[in-house]
Parts: C-alpha cells; sequence; structure tokens
C-alpha cells in the first residue's frame, strides 16, 4: 500500500502508471516499488519501520533515501526524494526542474 502511495507522488515527477509496478520481491524480501527509466529498471524497496529505503538497480543495491520508514515520513517526500535519486543518476528527465538558468546582465 505504501509503494503504490509513493508511486502516486512520482506522478508530479512525470512517472506515470505505465512506468511503475508494485510487487514482493523476494531477493530483497520486501514490497518494492519498480520504476522503469531509459537507464533500466530501479526498484525502491519498503523497509522496515525506522529503516532507510533502499535502492537497487539491475540486482545490486547501489544506495538508500535520506529518510526513514516512520509514521512523520510523508509517502509525497519519498517520492521527490525518489525522483531525485533518479535524476541525479540520469534515469530521470524532470521537466522544468531540470533548467539551470545563468544571471543575465541586465547593465
Amino acid at each position: 500500500m505504501q509503494a503504490r502511495a509513493i508511486a502516486a507522488g512520482l506522478a508530479e515527477f512525470g512517472i506515470g502508471a505505465a512506468d511503475w509496478s508494485a510487487a514482493f520481491d523476494p531477493q530483497a524480501a520486501a514490497v518494492v516499488l519498480r520504476v522503469d527509466t531509459p537507464r533500466g529498471l530501479y526498484a525502491l524497496a519498503i523497509p522496515a519501520p525506522g529503516q532507510s529505503f533502499p535502492v537497487r538497480h539491475r540486482g545490486m543495491r547501489i544506495g538508500t533515501l535520506d529518510c526513514r520508514r516512520t509514521y512523520g515520513t510523508a509517502d509525497s517526500y519519498t517520492a521527490a526524494l525518489f525522483a531525485a535519486f533518479l535524476r541525479d543518476r540520469a534515469a530521470l528527465s524532470i521537466p522544468g526542474r531540470d533548467v539551470h538558468h545563468a544571471p543575465q546582465n541586465m547593465a
């Protein structure tokens, strides 16, 4: 259920229902949210309460999100961190958020 709530938050970052799935992963021994990206499939495991959210790519653990599964951690916050994690690995382009405007001399 939490994986679906996080996936709903990913819609803000351009990840639609056709791009994700949620299921139990025996390798991770947890429910995972899988996101299909141009760079392959990424899986966010839903950990035990109090633990960090691990991320897997091609079956290997490649990092964790900078938050823990607690009652105070909003699913939308977890979704934003996961989207940023994917963006930082060039697996996701966030429309309107990847543009860096250079300061212009108005004189």
